[in-house]
């Protein structure tokens, strides 16, 4: 399961990153129509696009450490008690088995 949110997180922040560039290649493509109006706009867009790129920085930094963390203290939680570890993993294998086997009918 943790790989498949490792994954899922992956493809987000990637998502996201994107977005970003896109956003900023827009602002440096945006074509400045010499007015007052038009440059303050222009600034404030930048002044958005940094803020938002910090952000997602911010971010990604924060959901990795919490990504380590979380799975420290799983690692460590199982060594500390194996078989409430096993004992967990056998009930959600019975749920989980009768769960199959009732909708298997």
């Amino acid at each position: 399961m943790s790989q498949k949110y490792e994954a899922e997180r992956a493809v987000l922040m990637d998502d996201v990153k994107q977005v970003l560039k896109d956003a900023e290649a827009l602002y440096k493509a945006a074509v400045d129509d010499g007015t007052k109006e038009g440059k303050e706009l222009k600034e404030k867009l930048k002044a958005q696009l940094d803020k938002a790129q910090q952000q997602y920085n911010e971010l990604e930094k924060t959901v990795v450490e919490r990504t380590k963390e979380a799975a420290a203290q799983t690692n460590d939680l199982v060594h500390e008690k194996p078989y409430y570890a096993m004992g967990v993993a056998a009930l959600a294998g019975v749920v989980l088995g009768a769960f199959l086997s009732r909708c298997g009918r």
